[in-house]
């Protein structure tokens, strides 16, 4: 068993958003789950990406998230607090937060060890 509590240490994910405490195999050694809590900066949005073979399931808890998806991004879902989002394997996507003043935060949880993902600069 292993207790993962909240610091003030954050980092960048390679796709363009902020991460802080997760469970993953990095950090508790964890053999098939990740969760964690990201933020997505004012204004900012991520870069055009994907999760490989992994399913993720999100938990809105502030701001508000807009989540482009699609041939060309043309679909488009807000998520807000308290919202519950399931993204399939190999789903291309991209996260903005449309407050120029407020971060969007959420929780993340997939059904992978790690929060790999690719980015595709095909799209961007």
């Amino acid at each position: 068993m292993k207790l993962v509590k909240p610091t003030a240490a954050e980092r960048e994910l390679p796709r363009g958003v902020v991460g802080g405490m997760e469970v993953s195999r990095a950090s508790t050694g964890a053999s098939s789950i990740f969760l964690g809590r990201v933020r997505v900066p004012a204004a900012a949005e991520s870069r055009p990406h994907y999760h490989p073979k992994a399913e993720s399931a999100l938990y809105m808890l502030s701001g508000r998230m807009e989540v482009r998806y699609g041939d060309g991004f043309e679909q488009s879902l807000m998520v807000e607090p308290g919202d519950m989002l399931y993204v399939p394997p190999n789903e291309t996507h991209l996260l903005r937060n449309p407050s120029e003043a407020e971060p969007a935060e959420y929780v993340v949880a997939r059904d992978s060890a790690t929060d790999d993902s690719v980015e595709v600069p095909w799209s961007g």
